[in-house]
């Protein structure tokens, strides 16, 4: 089990699960009554999610997303510091930092302590089984008693299991410098028609940022060409706690959302014949949103409205590399299109671990290249030429040496450049983005 326990001043860190209950009944829009349906929903969708917490090739459909999601999902802001050398045009989601002359982006995510309460919920019907205990002892007692590693997992989101667990339920560093360089470089039309992979996405924080660039939109009676956001993470259980219920806080917090809005002002809940009142779109603020099949309905209209396929696949590097090389895994008539290769590749905090980076590299490689290319012998790979009429654009953050483990991005790029003169392919590794105060950080860009 590795721990990284870096002291950075502007890193948004998630705090232990135990200090939010230690102070939930304190603190405004959190909910610690049991949700009427959570138990109904762990029994239907539980199961089968913790059963496939090994590392096997899963795509999580978008109805079943839906369906796993509790009545409300409490949030909170996320800060994002952006560079103060940013050119970037400023948004409705940033604003000016005073103390450092920088701006700040906000972007909405879900609390841990919401997904615990969700998943202790779904175990027990009460979301205080655990928090009750009396002492330590019987606390673990508790938990053990659930038979539930989700709960693991968000206890101690940072320490990481390989194989096992990943860090998907906790928001790293290097995710947010992603951001701080997305937002910097990509310019107004950039997404569009463009294929997007994140690759050990956790909480997913730059593909948010790109959806809500793309919810932000004008809206116009012109159909935009088709954008692709696809996430992968190793636990599937992160994918549907925390993963897709940001990107739907993402889509509610846009203007993607305002028709859904005004619709409901005046129209009662069909249960209780009730006005529902749905919270102010402001991500720099904590709230909780109710989640309605109203809600969940206005969400799939806007995906088809601005043209928008997200797709969301659980497992190893392996596994992924694998089904996206045959394409036969996938749900839906369209899957084959997973193997045309993607224009843009993410990922942050994936590298910690030396022993895995030649799969991640590999993975990387297949994702950006047709099936064709990928299914190639090595030796043939220096005659593939890429059918795009420029390189993916492939982005790697993460911090320059992680202590006890080995890995590091000096590491990593060294690595790139064995495979790469292994199977004869001419490989570009670029520096894009450096910090180095503290625990040095960087965004390195592959090309090949």
């Amino acid at each position: 089990m590795f721990k990284f326990g870096f002291d950075l001043d502007d890193a948004d860190i998630d705090n232990d699960i135990d200090s939010f209950l230690q102070q939930a009944d304190d603190l405004p829009g959190v909910r610690t009554s049991p949700r009427k349906d959570f138990g109904k929903r762990g029994q239907e969708n539980s199961e089968s999610i913790v059963s496939r917490e090994d590392g096997r090739f899963v795509e999580l459909t978008m109805e079943h997303l839906l369906d796993a999601l509790p009545t409300q999902l409490s949030y909170s802001p996320l800060e994002i510091p952006l560079s103060s050398s940013s050119t970037a045009t400023p948004s409705a989601f940033s604003e000016p930092n005073l103390a450092s002359g920088s701006r700040v982006h906000y972007l909405a995510r879900r609390d841990l302590f919401d997904a615990r309460f969700q998943v202790i919920s779904e175990d027990n019907g009460n979301p205080n089984f655990v928090a009750e205990a009396e002492n330590t002892e019987e606390k673990t007692e508790r938990i053990a008693a659930s038979v539930d590693p989700r709960l693991q997992f968000l206890d101690t989101p940072s320490d990481l299991v390989p194989g096992v667990y990943e860090g998907g339920m906790k928001t790293w560093e290097c995710s947010l410098d992603l951001v701080d360089y997305l937002h910097a470089s990509l310019k107004d039309g950039d997404l569009e028609g463009k294929r997007v992979l994140e690759l050990g996405c956790g909480t997913g924080i730059p593909s948010l940022y790109l959806l809500q660039k793309i919810f932000s939109l004008p809206s116009t009676e012109s159909v935009l060409e088709r954008s692709t956001i696809h996430l992968q993470d190793y636990n599937p259980s992160a994918l549907e706690l925390v993963t897709f219920p940001n990107v739907l806080l993402t889509w509610y917090m846009s203007p993607a959302s305002d028709t859904f809005l005004s619709s409901q002002a005046s129209s009662p809940d069909a249960e209780t014949d009730e006005i529902l009142e749905y919270p102010a779109k402001d991500p720099t603020n904590a709230g909780e949103l109710i989640i309605t099949p109203a809600l969940k309905d206005a969400f799939k209209q806007s995906l088809e409205k601005y043209n928008v396929e997200l797709k969301f696949f659980g497992g190893s590097w392996r596994s992924f590399k694998n089904a996206i090389g045959t394409g036969t895994h996938f749900h839906d008539a369209q899957a084959q299109d997973v193997s045309e290769g993607y224009d843009i590749l993410l990922t942050s905090e994936t590298i910690y671990r030396t022993e895995s980076v030649p799969e991640l590299i590999h993975a990387i490689w297949q994702s950006t290249h047709s099936s064709t290319s990928s299914l190639c012998p090595s030796s043939q790979l220096s005659q593939l030429t890429i059918s795009e009429p420029r390189p993916p654009r492939i982005l790697v953050a993460a911090k320059v040496f992680y202590f006890g483990v080995g890995g590091g991005v000096d590491e990593f790029a060294e690595a790139v450049r064995r495979w790469n003169g292994a199977s004869g392919v001419k490989t570009e590794v670029t520096t894009v983005w450096e910090k180095n105060v503290g625990v040095g950080r960087r965004i390195i860009q592959v090309v090949w």
